[in-house]
């Protein structure tokens, strides 16, 4: 299993919208699964999408288990000795062309992205879902979600549309972040010459 490389706001590639996989393609996307869990663990998050490592298809990760169980050990190594990181922990949900099929209700929750980071904001979401996907086997599944699980959820199937969740962020935040931004891409003279990267 490679830590992938997580593409960070306002990177182009976050806008794309992800295609679909037919059940026949999921076995030759399983180390790309296994990798995309191994990044969203290493990477100390509860979700991740295909979009945010630059592959445009419809699979996202998640493990809210980590926020709800301050027990459990989440060392990436523990996932990676355990030899099948889908395997290795319960609270791990893959889910392919994940669709919501029905909302209900409203929460309001903060978020933050693993590709907008220093930022953080409430966003309004659902607060019941019924997200209809394909499991490992090809199988379609209905999965009822509910509280941080549903916001995720939420929050994954958005970066598969191109979507993310500081776009629905208040205008004034959303602003202040992307003045932030560009401030620190301005480059500054180096003090020392002798410095290398």
């Amino acid at each position: 299993m490679r830590f992938l490389n997580i593409l960070e706001y306002p990177d182009i590639k976050l806008r794309i919208k992800a295609k679909p996989l037919s059940p026949n393609e999921i076995p030759e996307n399983i180390t790309l699964i296994k990798d995309l869990a191994y990044t969203m663990y290493k990477a100390d998050g509860v979700g991740l999408a295909a979009t945010q490592v630059g592959e445009g298809k419809r699979i996202i990760v998640i493990d809210i288990s980590r926020k709800t169980d301050k027990d459990k050990n989440f060392s990436p190594d523990f996932f990676l000795d355990e030899g099948n990181i889908l395997n290795a922990n319960k609270g791990l949900i893959v889910a392919i062309n994940p669709e919501i099929i029905s909302k209900e209700g409203h929460i309001v929750y903060e978020e933050g992205c693993l590709s907008i980071p220093k930022f953080n904001a409430d966003i309004e979401r659902a607060s019941e879902i019924k997200v209809k996907a394909l499991d490992l086997s090809g199988k379609e599944v209905i999965i009822e979600a509910q509280g941080l699980l549903g916001i995720v959820f939420q929050h994954e199937i958005d970066h598969l549309d191109g979507i993310l969740f500081i776009d629905k962020a208040s205008p004034l935040k959303r602003s202040l972040y992307n003045a932030a931004l560009k401030k620190s891409r301005v480059k500054k003279p180096e003090k020392d010459a002798s410095y290398t990267s």
